[in-house]
C-alpha cells in the first residue's frame, strides 16, 4: 500500500479515497449545521448563553474521549469497521438530538454524536496519510476539500430548512436518515484491504505505543498548533451563528450561509495548500495561514459592516486559514512517527486538542454574557490566532521538503 510515486497508486486506492472524501462531506454537513439551529433550540429549551455554548460544543469533548482509542483499535482490529460505525452512528446521533426536551438532553446527545463522529475523523486522516507520505499534506489536504463542500451545503441547507419551516428538528431529521443510508452502503464500497494499509500496531502492546508516541517532540507539536487553531475554529463555528443573529442582525439563512461561506468555501484550497507545504515547508505554511485568519477575524469582527457583501469574501480567506491548519495538526503529527503508529498519532493529536476545543463553546457563553460579544470572539479567536504566529515562527520543520518540479 506505501508507495514513493503516487502516479503508481492503484486505482482501487483512489475509488477509497474518494468514498472517505465523500464521507468525510457527509461528516461536515452534520458538524456544521447544529450551530446554525443554536438560537431556536435555545429558545424552545430555554437555555443560558454558557448552555448554549455547552451544547454547541460538547461533541468535541465526546471526540477527545474517543480519539486514542479509535486510533489504536483501527490499526489493531480494522478500520473499515471503525468507518462504518463512525458514520452510521453520527447519523443516528445528528436524528436523536432532536428528540431532546432539555439542556441535559441535548448535551448527551451531542456528547454520543462526537464519539461516533470521532471514530470516523481519525481513522480517515489515518488511512489518508499512510498512502503515500511524500504527498500526506496533500492527500489529507484533499479530504478537507470535500469537508468544505459538506460545511458549506450542510448550514446552507439547514438555515433554508429551518426558516422555512420554523422547526430546528427537520433539518436534522434528514441529514440523519441520509447519513445513516450512506454509512450502510460503505458496507459494501469499502474494501477492507484497501483501506487497512497497516495493522503492523498488533505487535505492540498499547502502553509501548503510547510511550514512544507520547514522548515524541514531533507529536506534541502538533498538539499545541492544533489547539491555537481548533479553539478559535469551533469557539466561532459553534457560537458565531447564535451571536451573528443575535446581535449582527442576521436571518437563520444569512447565518447558514456566511457561516457555510467560511466553513465551507474557506476549506476548498485544502489539496493546494497541502501542495504549498509539501513543497515548500510546513512552518512558512503555518505562520501565513494564522497571520491570515488573525486579519481577517479581526476585520470580521470590528470593521466590515454586517450587511457587506465583502464580509463573506473576507470570511472565505478566514476558512482556508482555519481549515488548512487544522489539516497541517494531523499531518505534522504524522511526520514524526512510523508508519505503524499513524492512527495513534493522529488519535493523541485528536484527543488532546477536542478537549480543550470543548472549552471554547461554555467560554465563549461566560464571556458574551460577563464582557460583551466582541470581547468574547477577540479573546476565543483573535488571542488563540495570534499566539500560533509565535509558535510558528519559532517552530522548527518537521517535513523533508519535495522537489518542486
Amino acid at each position: 500500500m506505501f508507495t514513493k510515486n503516487i502516479s503508481k497508486i492503484p486505482r482501487a486506492v483512489w475509488v477509497q479515497l474518494f468514498l472517505l472524501a465523500l464521507g468525510y462531506a457527509v461528516y461536515s454537513a452534520n458538524r456544521l449545521s447544529f450551530g446554525v439551529g443554536l438560537k431556536a433550540i435555545a429558545g424552545q429549551l430555554a437555555l443560558t448563553t454558557v448552555e448554549i455554548g455547552t451544547i454547541g460544543t460538547i461533541f468535541t469533548l465526546g471526540q477527545a474521549f474517543i480519539d486514542v482509542p479509535a486510533g489504536f483499535l483501527a490499526d489493531r482490529f480494522g478500520r473499515k469497521r471503525m468507518l462504518v460505525m463512525g458514520m452510521t452512528g453520527l447519523g443516528f446521533m445528528t436524528a436523536m438530538v432532536t428528540t431532546a426536551h432539555s439542556f441535559f438532553e441535548a448535551a448527551f446527545w451531542r456528547l454520543l454524536f462526537g464519539m461516533t463522529e470521532g471514530c470516523w475523523n481519525i481513522v480517515m486522516y489515518s488511512v489518508a496519510g499512510s498512502i503515500f507520505p511524500a504527498a500526506r499534506g496533500m492527500l489529507n489536504g484533499l479530504m478537507m476539500t470535500f469537508y468544505s463542500i459538506g460545511a458549506f451545503v450542510g448550514p446552507s441547507y439547514y438555515g433554508w430548512s429551518l426558516e422555512q419551516t420554523g422547526d430546528w428538528s427537520i433539518g436534522l431529521k434528514t441529514m440523519g436518515s441520509v447519513t445513516i443510508a450512506f454509512g450502510l452502503l460503505l458496507v459494501v464500497g469499502f474494501k477492507a484491504k484497501y483501506t487497512d494499509t497497516s495493522k503492523d500496531i498488533k505487535r505492540t502492546r498499547l502502553m509501548e505505543a503510547l510511550h514512544t508516541v507520547g514522548f515524541n517532540k514531533v507529536v506534541w507539536l502538533a498538539v499545541l498548533i492544533q489547539i491555537l487553531n481548533i479553539i478559535p475554529y469551533w469557539g466561532f463555528a459553534s457560537m458565531g451563528p447564535y451571536l451573528f443573529m443575535t446581535y449582527k442582525g442576521f436571518t437563520a439563512a444569512q447565518a447558514g450561509h456566511f457561516f457555510g461561506m467560511i466553513y465551507g468555501i474557506g476549506g476548498l484550497s485544502g489539496v493546494v495548500l497541502g501542495f504549498f507545504a509539501d513543497h515548500f515547508g510546513r512552518k512558512p505554511t503555518i505562520i501565513f495561514l494564522a497571520v491570515l485568519n488573525t486579519l481577517c477575524a479581526i476585520l470580521i469582527f470590528h470593521i466590515i459592516p454586517a450587511n457587506s457583501s465583502i464580509l463573506y469574501l473576507v470570511g472565505v480567506f478566514m476558512g482556508i486559514g482555519l481549515h488548512a491548519i487544522y489539516v497541517l495538526g494531523y499531518t505534522i503529527a504524522q511526520d514524526g512517527v512510523s508508519g505503524a503508529q499513524i492512527g495513534l498519532a493522529t488519535g493523541i493529536v485528536g484527543a488532546s486538542s477536542y478537549f480543550l476545543s470543548f472549552f471554547s463553546g461554555p467560554l465563549m457563553g461566560y464571556l458574551t454574557g460577563s464582557l460583551g460579544y466582541l470581547n468574547a470572539l477577540d479573546i476565543v479567536v483573535v488571542a488563540f490566532e495570534a499566539a500560533l504566529i509565535i509558535v510558528a515562527v519559532v517552530m522548527k520543520e518537521t517535513h523533508k521538503k519535495i522537489p518542486v518540479g
